[in-house]
C-alpha cells in the first residue's frame, strides 16, 4: 500500500508526459538484425483496442497515452477491419485496451460493441473480452445475444482486496468485477481473473487472495507483469526477486494453462515453449487516432513499432510484412544475438525474454532504444534457487484467446471444480 501511495504522488507531480507523443513516435530501430532470418509469421491471436474513452483512471494504465478522444468508430471501419482479419486467417480476437463498451464515447447507448462481436462471430473468429466488469454486465443485461457469442472473459483486478482495488481504479467497482465472475460462472463461460503484477500488489498475500477469488468463482488466473510504457511505471515495477517469488507461489497453487511468460517457461524447462509471440502469432490494433487512422503494432506495449500503414487503407498483409514486424520475428529466430544471451542454457525456452519488457526497461534505464536488449528478469542471472515444477503438464480443456498472445502466464487453481470445455 505504501508503494502504491508513493506512485500516486509521483503521478500527481509528473506533468511532463505528452499524451500525443504516441501519434508522433515510430523510433524503434528495425535494422539491428541485418539480414538474419526471421520466424515465419502465423498470425492467429490478436488484440483490438476499440475506443478512446474509459470512465476509470487506473494509475498504471498502459493505454491512456495511446488514445485521445475525438474520433469514434463507424460501421464502415469495423467492416473493413473484420474483413482484413478474416482474409488473413486470424482465429481469435481479444477486445480490450480500454473499457471495450465505450467504442463511441461515454454513453453506452452509442456503443458499437455488439456489432463488432456479431461481425467477428459471423466470420468464424472467436472473441474474448477483457473488462473491469462494466462491459460484461452491460452485454449480459442489454445485449445478451452478443454476450453469448463470447468465447471467454478476462476480468481485471488490481488487487484482491476491495479497498485497494477501488483506490487504484479511482472508482468503487470491485463489486462489478465479482458480479462479472458470477455471471460467467452461471453461464458456464470460461473466465479468468487478470492482474497486472506490480511491486505493491504481487506479494504472496495478494497472490493468495487473487487465487482464492479465482477458486471461489471457478476462474483461471492470469498475470502480466507491468510493462513500463511510461517512465513513472518503473516506480512500481517488480524486482527480479518479487517476479520469481510471485510466480513460484502461483505455480504452487495452480496448474499451468499457458506458460507464455518466457523466463517462467525457462525456469520450468517447458518443452513446448514458444518464446515471445509478438509479431509472430499476435499483434495489436490500436484505437483510432485524432486524424482518423488506425495503426497496428506487433505488441500492445510497444508503440515505437507501430506500422506507419493505416489499416483502414492498407492491406493487413503489408503491415505484417513491414520492417516493424519483421524485427520482432528476427529477435525470436536469433535469440543468441540478444545482449548477454549467447550460449545460455535457457535460450531455447526464454529466447531473450519478453521483447516489450526488454525494450522498455532498456529505454528507461539506459535511454537507449534497442531490440537487442535482454529481459530484466533474465532466468540465468536471477532465477536460480526458486522451486518450479519441471516440464509441467498444461491444462488444456479450454481454448482461451490469450494463449500465445502477449507474454503472459495463465493458471488454474487446484482443488477447483473443472468447467465444461467450450
Amino acid at each position: 500500500m505504501v508503494e502504491m501511495l508513493n506512485f500516486l504522488e509521483t503521478l500527481k507531480k509528473n506533468n511532463e508526459f505528452d499524451e500525443f507523443s504516441h501519434y508522433k513516435l515510430n523510433e524503434g530501430p528495425t535494422d539491428e538484425y541485418g539480414d538474419l532470418p526471421e520466424t515465419t509469421p502465423t498470425i492467429k491471436n490478436i488484440g483490438w483496442t476499440l475506443g478512446n474513452d474509459c470512465p476509470y483512471r487506473c494509475t498504471h494504465c498502459y493505454s491512456m497515452n495511446a488514445r485521445v478522444k475525438g474520433r469514434d468508430m463507424s460501421v464502415e471501419m469495423i467492416d473493413r477491419i473484420v474483413d482484413q482479419l478474416a482474409i488473413n486467417g486470424v482465429e481469435t480476437v481479444n477486445l480490450g485496451g480500454n473499457e471495450p463498451l465505450f467504442t463511441n464515447g461515454p454513453n453506452p447507448k452509442n456503443t458499437l460493441l455488439p456489432y463488432i462481436i456479431n461481425s467477428l462471430a459471423d466470420r468464424g473468429i472467436e472473441i474474448g473480452l477483457t473488462t473491469s466488469g462494466i462491459t460484461l454486465i452491460h452485454l449480459h443485461r442489454d445485449h445478451f445475444d452478443a454476450f453469448e457469442l463470447l468465447n471467454d472473459v478476462d476480468v481485471s483486478f488490481d488487487s484482491p482486496f476491495e479497498a485497494e482495488h477501488n483506490k487504484n481504479r479511482g472508482a468503487k467497482i470491485f463489486h462489478q468485477a465479482i458480479q462479472s465472475l458470477e455471471i460467467c460462472r452461471a453461464h458456464n463461460k470460461p473466465h479468468t481473473t487478470i492482474m497486472c503484477g506490480m511491486n505493491w500488489n504481487f506479494s504472496v498475500e495478494h497472490i493468495d487472495g487473487l487465487v482464492e477469488i479465482a477458486r471461489t468463482y471457478d476462474a483461471n488466473v492470469r498475470i502480466n507483469s507491468i510493462k513500463p510504457t511510461k517512465p513513472e511505471h518503473m516506480d512500481v515495477a517488480l524486482t527480479p526477486q518479487m517476479f520469481y517469488t510471485g510466480f513460484s507461489r502461483l505455480m504452487e497453487l495452480c496448474d499451468p494453462v499457458d506458460l507464455g511468460e518466457p523466463p517462467i517457461a525457462a525456469m520450468t524447462n517447458y518443452s513446448n515453449a514458444r518464446r515471445c509471440p509478438c509479431g509472430r502469432t499476435s499483434f495489436r490494433i490500436h484505437s483510432i487516432t485524432p486524424e482518423g487512422e488506425i495503426h497496428v503494432s506487433p505488441c500492445v506495449y510497444l508503440h515505437d513499432y507501430k506500422s506507419p500503414l493505416d489499416l483502414l487503407k492498407c492491406d493487413l498483409r503489408d503491415i505484417i510484412n513491414s520492417n516493424q514486424f519483421k524485427v520482432f520475428r528476427q529477435r525470436n529466430s536469433n535469440p543468441d544475438q540478444v545482449d548477454g544471451c549467447s550460449g545460455c542454457n535457457h535460450l531455447k525456452e526464454c529466447g531473450g525474454g519478453c521483447a516489450a519488457r526488454s525494450y522498455l526497461y532498456n529505454l528507461h534505464e539506459n535511454n537507449s532504444r534497442s531490440m537487442l536488449a535482454r529481459d530484466p528478469y533474465c532466468p540465468k542471472e536471477f532465477g536460480q534457487g526458486y522451486n518450479f515444477p519441471q516440464d509441467p503438464q498444461i491444462v488444456s480443456d479450454q481454448k482461451l484467446v490469450h494463449m500465445d498472445y502477449l507474454c503472459t502466464w495463465i493458471g488454474r487453481p487446484r482443488n477447483q471444480n473443472p468447467m465444461r470445455a467450450e
